[in-house]
C-alpha cells in the first residue's frame, strides 16, 4: 500500500515550462545618397538623403567653419540632411561631416580672388593739403556683405581711417569706391588679370594721386 502511494505522488508532478527565448536584436544599416559633394566658390545649399529602417536612429556632426547643417542634428528612420556652404573668399578648400557614422566630403572651388585681405600704398599727387602725408600704407578686406553687395573695410592709420566700411563697385576688372580722408576721395583701380593686384588713381577736390594694392 505504501508503494502505491509513492507512485501516485510521483506521477502527479507538473513538468516545468521552457524558458522563453528573446527575439534577435534588429541591426541598423544606413545608406547615404552621396559621400562627396562639389560646391561652387559662390557657395550654396545641398541635400543628402539617408536610407534606413524606420526604427533606426542617426545623427549629423560637423565642425566645419564654412559648412552649416540647417536640418535637424538627429533623426530616426529615413530622412534628408540639408547643408549650406558659405561663399569661398580664397583658394579651393575641403572639409568633412559625419552622417549616420559615415564620412561625407565637401569640396569647394576657389572663389573670386578679388575677395579677401588687401594691402598697398597711397601716394599723394598735386593739389593735396600739406596735412596729408606724401605716402601712406593701407590695408583692407574686400568682401560680399549679407545683402550680396561688395564692400571694403579700409584702414589707413596715417590718415586716421580705421575700419571704415565703404561700398565697392566692380565692373569687369575695374574697381571703384569712395573713402573719407578729410574730404571725399574717389578711388578707381584696374585689377590685374588674376584679380590679385591693382593699380589706380584717386581724386577729391583739388587733390589727386595714385594707389596700388595686392592680395595678402
Amino acid at each position: 500500500m505504501v508503494w502505491l502511494t509513492s507512485i501516485a505522488v510521483a506521477c502527479s508532478r507538473t513538468p516545468s515550462s521552457p524558458t522563453p527565448t528573446a527575439p534577435p536584436t534588429a541591426t541598423c544599416s544606413y545608406a547615404l545618397g552621396t559621400t562627396a559633394l562639389s560646391m561652387a566658390g559662390v557657395g550654396g545649399s545641398a541635400t543628402i538623403g539617408v536610407t534606413t529602417n524606420a526604427s533606426c536612429a542617426w545623427t549629423v556632426a560637423s565642425s566645419s567653419s564654412f559648412v552649416s547643417v540647417t536640418s535637424a542634428g538627429s533623426a530616426t528612420g529615413p530622412g534628408t540632411v540639408r547643408i549650406t556652404v558659405a561663399e569661398n573668399l580664397g583658394d579651393a578648400r575641403s572639409t568633412t561631416l559625419t552622417i549616420a557614422g559615415q564620412t561625407v566630403t565637401v569640396n569647394q572651388a576657389a572663389g573670386d580672388p578679388v575677395f579677401g585681405n588687401w594691402a598697398g600704398t597711397i601716394t599723394k599727387g598735386a593739389g593735396c593739403a600739406a596735412s596729408l602725408p606724401s605716402s601712406v600704407q593701407w590695408t583692407g578686406l574686400l568682401r560680399r556683405n549679407a545683402g550680396g553687395f561688395h564692400e571694403f573695410v579700409i584702414n589707413i592709420p596715417a590718415a586716421g581711417v580705421v575700419n571704415q566700411t565703404v561700398n565697392v563697385t566692380i565692373t569687369g576688372n575695374t574697381l571703384q569706391f569712395a573713402v573719407v580722408v578729410d574730404a571725399l576721395y574717389t578711388f578707381t583701380g584696374n585689377l590685374a588679370s588674376d584679380r590679385r593686384s591693382l593699380t589706380g588713381s584717386f581724386s577729391g577736390g583739388t587733390c589727386s594721386g595714385t594707389w596700388n594694392g595686392t592680395r595678402v
